[in-house]
């Protein structure tokens, strides 16, 4: 096939790509909190099952807010999941899988982003899903690595719980002080960008 149009570039080459590693990609699902990423996590998950791949769904072990053994979307959509505690044990159960889901992927250590390019490698698709800022508006864990190697990016936005603008922000409201601290309603509030910048100044 001919690598490029241009006359003054003579590169050419007969290539030929397996169906199976041409259509593997990485998907990365991101926003705040309470912006649909779990939910739209579980859709895509459907719609792969639609067309015939099978899925294997992963979380980490340490988000049990609503299942051990599911995602749970806010308004209570679920999908059967397994839940991990390192990273590099998704290696040893992916291997039936036609696409790979990972859904609160920020709280995974630093080697997800090689485990998601090993498995993207054998071919098969990772979709992840996750916040993209801690509470600080602080890029979050290994979401910067992810969503740069990523060949597509959904950005969700929530709505301002100030203004009803479009939210970026997951503010805490509640006095914990740790980066990683689960919580609903009772510990968060989507803000825009201004409502979230006047409170820091505030």
């Amino acid at each position: 096939m001919k690598i490029s149009q241009k006359h003054d570039v003579n590169i050419s080459g007969q290539f030929s790509f397996s169906p199976r590693v041409s259509n593997a990609k990485i998907k990365v699902i991101c926003g705040p909190m309470f912006s649909g990423k779990t939910k739209t996590l579980i859709k895509t998950i459907a719609a792969y099952q639609a067309d015939g791949k099978k899925v294997v769904v992963f979380k980490p072990k340490l988000d049990d807010r609503y299942a051990e053994e599911a995602i749970v979307s806010h308004d209570k959509d679920e999908n059967e999941a397994i839940n991990v505690g390192k990273s590099a044990e998704i290696l040893d159960l992916f291997h039936n899988a036609d696409v790979v889901a990972i859904d609160e992927v920020q709280f995974f250590d630093p080697s997800i982003v090689g485990v998601c390019n090993v498995i993207a490698g054998q071919g098969k698709s990772v979709v992840v899903a996750g916040l993209d800022m801690d509470y600080r508006g602080i890029p979050f864990g290994s979401m910067p690595e992810l969503l740069i190697m990523a060949d597509e990016v959904v950005k969700l936005n929530s709505v301002c719980t100030f203004c009803s603008g479009k939210a970026r922000h997951s503010h805490r409201v509640s006095k914990d002080s740790g980066v990683v601290v689960l919580g609903e309603k009772d510990k968060y509030v989507p803000l825009c960008r201004s409502c979230y910048n006047e409170l820091k100044e505030g």
